[in-house]
């Protein structure tokens, strides 16, 4: 008999970004500043508060050195799997 296949757990983009920042030892001022963004555009991306749209995604991947796709693929893994499980 086949194990039921269980989803691992989706997570908010802004928690890989939280690491990241942590990693590089930045602070939310100097990715925003980066980014071209205010402060509160990076903070609200590390508390869920906010989608990573595809020009943010655009953005974050030139400031981080990171695909495009990669904060795309994180978003909708992320809203997908609270869409189908809830928050």
């Amino acid at each position: 008999m086949p194990s039921k296949l269980v989803p691992a757990e989706a997570f908010p983009p802004g928690e890989h970004l939280r690491d990241e920042l942590t990693e590089r030892g930045w602070t939310v001022a100097q990715l925003a500043e980066m980014m071209g963004r205010p402060s509160h555009v990076v903070s609200e991306i590390l508390e869920a508060q906010i989608e990573i749209t595809p020009d943010l995604a655009q953005v974050l991947s030139a400031a981080l050195g990171t695909s495009t796709q990669l904060w795309l693929n994180l978003e909708a893994a992320y809203r997908l799997h609270t869409l189908i499980h809830g928050t």
